[in-house]
């Protein structure tokens, strides 16, 4: 029953188009379009009138971000759009090749924008960042970082081969 609540607020696979349409038409869960659905599994969910609670396991998806965490909180419009979550405990994030976590984070969905917090930390490629905040804004390469500490990884330099019998001579 928890599960179909879920789905009843937030989940919906995209479908493929139709092809009585054209191929045009977005997704559809019921009579509405599902440009960008947003979907949460949890252990556990409870509904309010505009926002309901997820524990255990969660996990949101939504475009590119794949985003998990111990609870969040889901505040919704009342035809069931979700707009913004907040995370708390064991929060990861990724996007991409870039990853975030902390014991914060906040994701503002029609922008795209993660915000994480409480000893965030951040990794795009071979660089490795500390901060206050992180920020993700998702369908771009821009991560942002508040007070930050830096370390960018090189790749480590190949060794010379050896052949056998040792070292050429000149």
């Amino acid at each position: 029953m928890i599960e179909f609540l879920a789905m009843a607020f937030f989940v919906a696979q995209p479908t493929a188009p139709s092809a009585t349409d054209g191929g045009t038409r977005p997704p559809m869960l019921g009579n509405m379009p599902l440009n960008n659905p947003v979907e949460i599994t949890a252990k556990l969910i409870t509904g309010e009138r505009n926002s309901a609670t997820f524990t255990g396991d969660v996990q949101v998806k939504h475009r590119t971000l794949d985003l998990k965490c111990d609870k969040m909180v889901a505040f919704y419009t009342g035809s069931r759009e979700v707009t913004r979550v907040e995370c708390t405990g064991g929060v990861q994030a990724q996007d991409g090749d870039r990853f975030a976590r902390g014991e914060r984070a906040e994701y503002d969905v029609p922008s795209g924008v993660l915000v994480v917090t409480g000893s965030p930390e951040a990794r795009q490629g071979t660089t490795y960042l500390t901060g206050t905040k992180v920020r993700l804004t998702l369908g771009s390469e821009r991560l942002e970082v508040e007070n930050a500490r830096i370390v960018v990884e090189t790749a480590p330099l190949a060794a010379p081969k050896k052949g056998k019998g040792g070292a050429k001579k000149p």
